[in-house]
């Protein structure tokens, strides 16, 4: 049977994300949001038109790169978001240590990459925030909305909560692994997630031994 018109047959999908997987290495790669058109279809091994014709332009491969990043670790932001470990001390440790560990393990190239292509580009700016910034921020929301609900953290703006919780570990790490900040400025990591996870459960953390609030009484009742 002949292919309908416009259409596209099963080896166009395969041979794109075949594409996508070679110039998402290179990307990840020193100085590889730098790379010119050109040079992302050489690694490829074909012609500048037909890494056109599969993406675009450069800007629209770089946006389905980082759409690609994605979709990989949306087993690990559910994870984040939903896994339960203990009482939530125990929880946020074991959050930021998933992140620390993400990170080490090539989290940090890709927001390394989503950074360098993306800060000042309107178009590509939201997609880095969509695609790669804001999962994290999310799946951090989503941890802390459960110990607000369960009592262990005070009522606040939860999205404003996960920026104080992840940004700065990110900015540590950015400064620590991709800006090479542990040759010149060294940072004892570890310490660093510990320290800033008790001032955070000190702004945010419900005091045990607090008493609780009590209930107006209503009107006629007796005291």
């Amino acid at each position: 049977m002949a292919r309908v018109k416009g259409s596209r047959n099963a080896d166009y999908e395969k041979e794109r994300e075949r594409l996508l997987e070679a110039v998402r290495v290179r990307l990840l790669a020193k100085d590889g949001a730098q790379a010119s058109f050109r040079e992302l279809a050489e690694v490829a091994g074909v012609s500048v038109a037909t890494l056109r014709h599969y993406f675009g332009s450069r800007e629209a491969l770089l946006a389905e790169v980082m759409t690609d990043m994605h979709r990989r670790g949306l087993p690990f932001l559910h994870a984040a978001a939903t896994e339960l470990h203990g009482p939530v001390r125990e929880s946020l440790e074991w959050f930021l240590q998933q992140l620390l560990m993400g990170w080490r393990m090539g989290v940090g190239e890709v927001h390394a990459f989503g950074l360098t292509a993306s800060v000042g580009h309107e178009t590509l700016g939201p997609v880095y925030v969509q695609e790669l910034l804001e999962p994290t921020l999310q799946s951090a929301e989503a941890r802390l909305s459960r110990h607000i609900a369960e009592g262990e953290l005070r009522r606040c703006d939860v999205r404003h909560a996960a920026l104080e919780l992840v940004c700065p570990v990110v900015l540590g790490l950015l400064h620590q692994v991709q800006l090479s900040g542990s040759r010149c400025r060294p940072l004892d990591v570890e310490r660093f997630l510990a320290d800033h996870l008790e001032t955070f459960l000190r702004a945010h953390g419900v005091d045990p031994e607090s008493p609780a609030p009590t209930r107006p009484r209503k009107p006629g009742r007796p005291a």
